[in-house]
């Protein structure tokens, strides 16, 4: 893949579906308090953009126009704040939470909430292509396809409905497909699609009950994940966790599943294996170093895991 700067200003920000050297192409990020990259594809009617980068001290916000495109948005990792002028006041958007906007040439204000690792994809799609897809398969939502046409900005979102695990396998596996270029546009456009009816069923699900916990039991469980996440190699237990947050242990379980949709345990596991992922495409060591250095007391297990969660083996990746 070849390797582009993103343009850093708003006016040029249509500039990252312009066409380049094969479908798939890798662009550096242009913030310094932000390093990362962008993996860019842009098929027929739509165009793919998941970001990955990490912060190690407070960042500035950052703003671009939104294109003519409809946005079906995922956050993976980590939290933002996320302000659609004009349209959506500032709302924080947390890992987990997707939606689909449609803002015509709004200005897009983003700030990360935080340090560590961040992840959020994108998928760009012509109105006329989404409104197809809404009168053809999704009924209820056909009324969107009426504003589409009319140009009228929009918000689908429902906020306790998070990334599934379907949805999960489908971002872990989407570069991994075929390598002839027609094969690999058929590959992706079916993952939108797939995306897309997984989105839609998330979105027309009946709201979930209301939240039970408070605000300050909400600042300390980002306060046990944030902990949890510097320390994936040698995590705390549940009852140093709970002291250092100041949470009785039952608060703490039944508070942390309830706000991030996971147990404690289940999350480091996954916080673990998705860092590994990262370092093993980044060749930060071979597959042994990696799988000690995030506190797993033998390769093999580590290696079981990672197909576990991924459905592939951590030496594919090196393929």
């Amino acid at each position: 893949m070849d390797i582009f700067a993103l343009p850093s200003t708003a006016a040029d920000y249509h500039k990252i579906f312009s066409p380049g050297k094969g479908i798939v192409q890798e662009r550096a990020l242009p913030f310094e308090d932000k390093p990362g990259r962008l993996t860019v594809a842009l098929l027929k009617d739509m165009g793919l953009v998941d970001s990955r980068f990490h912060t190690s001290q407070p960042t500035a916000a950052w703003k671009h126009v939104n294109n003519t495109f409809v946005e079906m948005g995922f956050i993976l990792e980590g939290d933002f704040y996320q302000t659609q002028d004009g349209f959506t006041s500032r709302q924080l958007c947390t890992r987990g939470s997707h939606n689909i906007l449609y803002n015509p040439l709004g200005v897009e204000t983003n700030e990360v909430l935080g340090q560590g690792h961040y992840r959020s994809f994108g998928v760009h799609m012509k109105p006329e292509k989404m409104s197809e897809l809404f009168v053809a398969y999704v009924p209820a939502l056909e009324p969107f396809a009426e504003k589409l046409y009319m140009g009228k900005p929009f918000l689908l979102a429902a906020p306790g409905q998070r990334v599934t695990a379907k949805m999960k396998y489908i971002f872990d596996t989407i570069w991994q497909g075929p390598q002839p270029d027609g094969l690999k546009q058929l590959y992706l456009e079916s993952k939108v699609l797939d995306l897309f009816a997984l989105q839609c069923e998330a979105l027309l699900e009946a709201p979930p009950k209301k939240a039970t916990l408070s605000g300050g039991d909400i600042d300390k469980l980002y306060a046990a994940r944030l902990l949890l996440e510097q320390r994936l190699e040698q995590p705390p237990t549940l009852t140093e966790l709970a002291k250092l947050c100041q949470l009785n242990e039952f608060r703490l379980k039944s508070g942390f599943r309830e706000l991030f949709h996971t147990t404690v345990h289940g999350f480091i596991q996954t916080s673990r294996l998705t860092r590994a992922e990262q370092m093993i495409r980044d060749r930060q060591g071979n597959i042994s170093e990696i799988a000690y250095q995030l506190g797993y007391s033998h390769p093999q297990h580590f290696q079981r895991a990672f197909k576990k969660q991924f459905g592939i083996t951590p030496g594919s990746l090196l393929q």
